[in-house]
């Protein structure tokens, strides 16, 4: 049998060995992947999470981890973290524009045209990092998929986009269309009271001498010539955001009756209210008495607004149909408003005890 030296057996391999080495030295380089730096504190935060909400805001942050200049910033929104990037369906960054940014360096261009993709250029820049570094884009359309956790992949470069400086994958979340819908109602409110007021009391320049109680006017015996004035404060609390009005009508007309006679409505009227004249009537129960009612409200809501106010007191007749006495265009607190009623007779007024009833109505307008 041949001997084979240890010298030729050594030659005879090397040719295999040296191939095999080379073989082996790109498998090795495709199994270790080359490892970068990260931002450190590296967040997105979105404006709005719901899915498919338009003009979103979304501001990335992170600090680098050296100062090396940056020239290149790229955005890429996934819906995985890692691997192939597939685009958010939905997602629509194309139209987005770069309102801030904290990179160092000159202003910087952008390139939106590849939607997922959101590319911020400072070419040339020679400018270190010094702090916390990110940017604010405007005008995105959020994804459309409820519910769902997407991830953006941030990378800087040091030159054009082919040497990474840091690299960093964010998380964020889109909620449902409606994110969270919060409800509430607020039932509406409405206080109307009725106060009376004392003699001596004056309603809109004039002086008051009967004392009323919330539901009465006790005017007392009226003499000729001796005109009785009396008043109530309404009050009103109202959550309505378009404010009240207060109504006066008599239940009947003329408001006061006795039997087959009664004391006449006043000339003036809601419309048009008018300074107190005495009544002047010859014929029983034909202007023979006068009752009537006047507001200290200058600012009412229908008419001239100042009616009853201006070169007051003026006074106006009830009639059967609601009239305005009392306004609010917005909700109140509280607010009070006072009103005058007020009788006179002549001497051809019949005897009789008269009486009659005035509805005060509130409504408010929600």
């Amino acid at each position: 049998m041949e001997k084979v030296s240890l010298a030729k057996l050594s030659r005879a391999a090397f040719p295999l060995l040296t191939i095999f080495m080379y073989l082996l030295t790109p498998i090795g380089q495709m199994l270790i992947p080359t490892a970068h730096a990260a931002f450190s504190a590296a967040s997105l935060t979105v404006s709005d999470s719901r899915a498919g909400a338009s003009g979103v805001t979304y501001t990335t942050d992170g600090t680098p981890s050296a100062s090396t200049p940056i020239q290149r910033y790229r955005i890429d929104f996934c819906t995985t973290a890692s691997g192939s990037c597939t685009v958010p369906s939905g997602l629509n960054t194309t139209g987005a524009a770069l309102s801030a940014d904290t990179i160092e360096g000159a202003t910087p261009t952008t390139d939106f045209t590849t939607n997922g993709t959101v590319i911020i250029n400072i070419v040339g820049n020679s400018v270190s990092e010094t702090g916390q570094t990110g940017v604010t884009l405007t005008g995105i359309t959020n994804p459309t998929t409820i519910n769902t956790t997407y991830f953006a992949r941030i990378t800087s470069f040091s030159d054009a986009g082919t040497t990474v400086i840091d690299t960093s994958t964010v998380a964020f979340a889109i909620l449902d269309t409606t994110s969270i819908a919060v409800t509430a109602s607020v039932d509406p409110t409405l206080t109307f009271t009725v106060t009376g007021v004392s003699s001596g009391s004056t309603v809109n320049g004039a002086t008051t001498d009967v004392t009323t109680t919330a539901t009465t006017v006790p005017f007392g015996t009226l003499s000729s010539g001796d005109p009785s004035i009396a008043a109530h404060d309404l009050t009103v609390v109202t959550n309505a955001v378009n404010g009240y009005t207060i109504t006066v009508r008599g239940l009947t007309a003329p408001v006061l009756q006795a039997g087959s006679e009664n004391i006449d409505e006043f000339t003036g009227t809601n419309a048009s209210p008018v300074n107190w004249s005495a009544p002047s009537g010859t014929t029983a129960s034909v202007n023979t008495g006068y009752f009537g009612y006047t507001t200290n409200d200058s600012t009412l809501g229908t008419g001239t607004a100042n009616r009853f106010t201006n070169s007051g007191p003026n006074w106006a007749g009830t009639t059967t149909t609601a009239a305005e006495v009392a306004y609010s265009p917005t909700g109140v607190t509280t607010e009070t408003t006072r009103i005058g009623w007020r009788a006179e007779v002549n001497g051809l007024q019949p005897a009789g005890a008269y009486s009659g009833t005035v509805v005060l109505v509130a409504t408010p307008t929600y």
